[in-house]
């Protein structure tokens, strides 16, 4: 598969809280120990070059005013179409707007990969994937504690992804000219 190339954040999570959602994905999240714990802010994309898609990066976040803070919704269930199952996010209830202006201005072209129309942006931390109606039920259980949860994200990455494995190629600090 040909990498396609995407921008995450990472948030950060701090004290049992952090460790909390780390062990949540470990144990129900297949793509748990390829792909960290992330915010997609632009979706992934093939056939974009590096420098054009690091350009994108650096000029929207540079035009982000600082770090991004938040805390954690509620946890819920969304079933996707096809084998795939069940799976629970973990959306920004705080925080999700900025992020997803962020998101706005990052998905032009050369990154527009959620530009074909398929789902609205919601900003989240997928927790569990893969899962059957049961299962989804009792990680929504598990996760209940962690709503208010405070977050902070500082940073994107530019990473490419093939399918199977994550590459970062650029982090770039929200906030910070980039020229």
């Amino acid at each position: 598969m040909v990498a396609m190339l995407a921008v995450i954040g990472r948030p950060v999570v701090r004290g049992l809280a952090g460790r909390r959602i780390e062990r949540l994905r470990a144990r129900f999240d297949p793509r748990a120990r390829i792909v960290p714990t992330h915010v997609t802010v632009a979706f992934p994309k093939a056939g974009v070059a590096m420098d054009a898609g690091l350009a994108r990066l650096r000029q929207a976040a540079s035009a982000t005013p600082g770090a991004i803070r938040g805390t954690l919704g509620h946890a819920h269930a969304l079933r996707t179409p096809g084998p795939r199952g069940w799976y629970v996010l973990m959306p920004l209830a705080a925080g999700g707007r900025r992020l997803a202006r962020l998101h706005h201005r990052l998905s032009r072209p050369p990154l527009d990969g959620n530009r074909r129309g398929t789902a609205p942006y919601h900003p989240h931390v997928t927790v569990a994937a893969g899962l059957d109606a049961a299962g989804a039920r009792r990680v929504r259980r598990l996760a209940a504690g962690l709503a208010g949860t405070p977050l902070t994200i500082d940073a994107l990455s530019l990473v490419a992804w093939d399918g199977r494995r994550l590459d970062v190629r650029a982090t770039v600090r929200l906030g910070i000219s980039c020229r």
